[in-house]
């Protein structure tokens, strides 16, 4: 199982149709993606590409989102995280959007690092 973040959609995060907005998805998402990864390999890393996102249904203002995240594979220099955001309605999950990030270990000072 992987890193898991819950998030109740509060009007702040919503667009001009009551909805989540995007841009704060995608936040959340890379967020989560960056946890997983520094948890699962002990080092920083950096985002280098968002591969896809898809939006599958909107979000709703209130709706309680719990996005998943896990580690779907590893070279030497990139990690792929693959992100589940599910709306939580009781103890069904209903699958409201997928991500799928890359992200890439660094040093101190930024610069790239083998895994």
């Amino acid at each position: 199982m992987g890193v898991t973040m819950t998030r109740i959609i509060f009007p702040k995060y919503t667009n001009h149709h009551k909805t989540l907005f995007g841009g704060q998805a995608l936040k959340w998402m890379d967020e989560l993606a960056f946890i997983a990864v520094s948890q699962a390999f002990h080092k920083d890393f950096v985002t280098v590409k968002v591969n896809s996102v898809k939006f599958l249904k909107p979000v709703q203002q209130n709706d309680i989102v719990e996005f998943i995240a896990d580690v779907a594979s590893q070279g030497r220099v990139k990690v792929d995280v693959d992100i589940k955001g599910f709306v939580v309605i009781g103890d069904s999950k209903e699958l409201v959007i997928h991500g799928s990030f890359c992200l890439a270990p660094v040093d101190q000072e930024g610069r790239p690092v083998r895994l």
